[in-house]
């Protein structure tokens, strides 16, 4: 059974293993984290969960009482937005087919909010099995942001993806059941 738990501190460190490169580090969180992920960077994404209501909620997947993956959403409460995004499967839990659990519980948390119509997500155009969970999980690809990274002397395309909640009824029907 997949389940969600508030992200903490107790978490930090198998956290920072997950990501042993820059590359790898932009892939999950982006092109403004500081490689490497340091607790500093850990603790201020959990701090932006201290505002009320909370800019970012932080979350740790557990799989069968085990650490299995971590997923972040950030939000824009004005106009009812949400962006899931910093999301991995803990390296010795991939190749389970977890990550569409884990989104689909994201994906609950976000519309749980009832201010909450639009969830939309970043990837990097390169990343085909994100894209088929995405896509399995309801997310429609709206557009591509070419050349909207520099990794490492190279220029990454960013694809933009939303799921509404009018489309929530074929969103998480793949993975229900936890």
């Amino acid at each position: 059974m997949m389940a969600l738990v508030p992200f903490a501190p107790v978490h930090f460190t198998p956290l920072l293993g997950w990501f042993p490169s820059h590359a790898d580090l932009v892939q999950w969180g982006g092109p403004l984290l500081e490689f490497p992920l340091s607790h500093g960077q850990l603790e201020r994404m959990l701090a932006e969960g201290r505002s009320d209501p909370p800019a970012r909620l932080c979350w740790t997947a557990v799989f069968d009482g085990e650490l299995a993956g971590h997923v972040q959403l950030a939000f824009d409460w004005r106009n009812g937005n949400v962006v899931l995004g910093r999301v991995a499967i803990a390296p010795e839990m991939r190749g389970r087919r977890l990550a569409g659990r884990m989104i689909a519980l994201a994906i609950d948390k976000a519309f749980g909010f009832q201010a909450i119509e639009r969830l939309e997500l970043n990837v990097f155009t390169w990343n085909t099995p994100a894209i088929r969970t995405y896509e399995a999980l309801g997310f429609t690809l709206e557009g591509v942001r070419r050349a909207s990274a520099r990794v490492e002397g190279e220029r990454w395309d960013t694809a933009i993806m939303s799921l509404l909640r009018t489309e929530l009824s074929r969103a998480t029907a793949p993975y229900a059941g936890g």
